[in-house]
């Protein structure tokens, strides 16, 4: 794909640099049977109450069903499309199967129109195929992890990522996978995965360049805490620029923030990571 710089004339905004998707995408209208309106939350919950904040504001969308399960099995499926979708950074793809049915999965990289993919335990290892772990070789990368059998893809479905099958543990009942956060953990030999790369690995060298296009996304924008009051945030007050004040950096309801453990101790799936991410 082509990257593009755009110059500014102000000095307000930076270089927007963003990928000339007309190379790569077959068609700009998304496959209507497979969409649904997307309702703006803007971040609140059922009573009104934001929940997560700095969200609102942004362009109406719809949403493209995927087939994350890819539980086809057995039946043939052509590329008929390969599309933009505004809910997730990847591309996708419209399959047509042999039986007429049509799906969206997540388009991996250098798959073409007109290729024809499977969904089968005894699928080849062909780019696009979905087959159970336990076929498939030492060394090939995937994508669409199911954490389950039969539950659908949950791991590794964003731009450019991929994971790496390392092999089976000694007992023969998982498969070892390293993801690309560098955490090496176990997945059942019966859990389904795609083959490949996931598409548009060039989208993490986008810069927005202003502000509007951080709107239109529905972010709004963020003050730091050491910009406010002190009745604010614990952060805020004094004389000039101050450093935090605290043995760690706090939310504005003053509970630790930024470097904090959030995964539960407890959490069954802990006995399946062989290695954390980032392990020195």
């Amino acid at each position: 794909m082509a990257i593009k710089l755009t110059k500014t004339r102000g000095s307000g905004k930076h270089t927007i640099v963003s990928i000339d998707y007309k190379k790569e995408l077959t068609t700009s209208q998304p496959y209507k049977p497979l969409i649904k309106i997307i309702q703006n939350k803007s971040g609140r919950n059922v009573y009104g109450k934001i929940t997560t904040r700095h969200q609102g504001g942004r362009q109406k969308r719809y949403y493209r069903l995927i087939d994350f399960k890819r539980d086809k099995y057995d039946i043939v499926g052509t590329v008929k499309t390969i599309e933009y979708d505004p809910n997730r950074t990847s591309f996708i793809s419209l399959i047509s199967y042999a039986d007429g049915e049509k799906r969206y999965i997540i388009t991996p990289k250098d798959l073409k129109i007109g290729d024809q993919i499977i969904s089968s335990d005894k699928a080849d290892i062909k780019i696009g195929n979905c087959t159970i772990l336990n076929n498939i070789p030492d060394g090939t990368f995937v994508h669409n992890i199911e954490l389950a059998p039969n539950k659908g893809g949950q791991l590794v479905r964003s731009a450019g990522s991929s994971a790496q099958v390392l092999g089976k543990d000694e007992l023969g009942k998982y498969v070892i996978i390293k993801l690309s956060s560098g955490e090496v953990r176990k997945f059942p030999k019966n859990a389904h995965a795609t083959i490949g790369i996931v598409s548009n690995s060039d989208h993490n060298l986008i810069n927005l360049g202003k502000a509007g296009r951080s709107r239109n996304m529905g972010i709004r924008p963020t003050v730091r805490g050491s910009a406010m009051n002190p009745n604010d945030h614990p952060h805020g007050g004094g004389e000039g620029r101050q450093p935090v004040g605290y043995d760690a950096p706090r939310t504005p309801w003053g509970k630790r923030h930024m470097g904090i453990k959030t995964r539960a101790k407890k959490n069954i799936s802990n006995a399946l990571i062989i290695r954390r991410r980032n392990a020195k």
